[in-house]
């Protein structure tokens, strides 16, 4: 693999998929993408004995991030917030919405001109903040929105999944990409 095939840029491709159970729905487009952070927090605690670590015990302690978008339509509201939807472009925030838990997936683009995919599971968004800056001198400023979320992982440990974006990888959350790339090469 040369070096240019290393290069990554851009980001697009949002989708989200909401956890029902045991399984996520199909993924739905969330339009209008600015950026993606997500940081890891992984734990170790060291055993001591004979003057010596003996062995290090410990792994994932969860994550968190953000992502920047435009702005979002009132479904988008209900699907990453939990807030309820009202009418055509309306959505009501209540004190005990509850944020659903989804996988996020993006894409970023490489210079061979190939994507590469990313499926964060179990991301819960957290309420975003309201503002609004009025404009100067007939000035506009884009205010774009940062939704905070935080990562865990599922019930057999997954965290995230990256593989190179294919027609169908917006199609289904990967819950078992082992089995699926198998079955694919065959």
């Amino acid at each position: 693999m040369s070096l240019e095939q290393k290069i990554m840029y851009g980001f697009s491709d949002i989708h989200v998929a909401k956890l029902t159970g045991e399984a996520y729905a199909t993924p739905v487009a969330i339009e209008g993408g600015k950026s993606v952070e997500a940081e890891l927090s992984f734990e170790h605690t060291p055993f001591y004995a004979d003057n010596r670590e003996v062995a290090r015990i410990g792994g994932f302690a969860g994550g968190e991030g953000t992502l920047g978008v435009l702005s979002l339509t009132s479904t988008e509201q209900n699907l990453l917030f939990g807030h309820t939807k009202i009418g055509e472009n309306g959505h009501l925030v209540k004190s005990n919405d509850v944020a659903p838990t989804v996988a996020l997936m993006f894409s970023r683009e490489k210079l061979d001109g190939s994507k590469q995919g990313y499926c964060l599971y179990n991301v819960k968004f957290k309420p975003t903040s309201i503002s609004a800056t009025t404009m100067e001198e007939g000035k506009v400023e884009e205010e774009p929105m940062e939704l905070e979320f935080t990562i865990g992982e599922t019930s057999d440990r997954k965290i995230y999944y990256v593989d190179k974006v294919t027609p169908t990888f917006f199609d289904k959350v990967p819950v078992n990409p082992a089995v699926q790339a198998s079955m694919e090469s065959k």
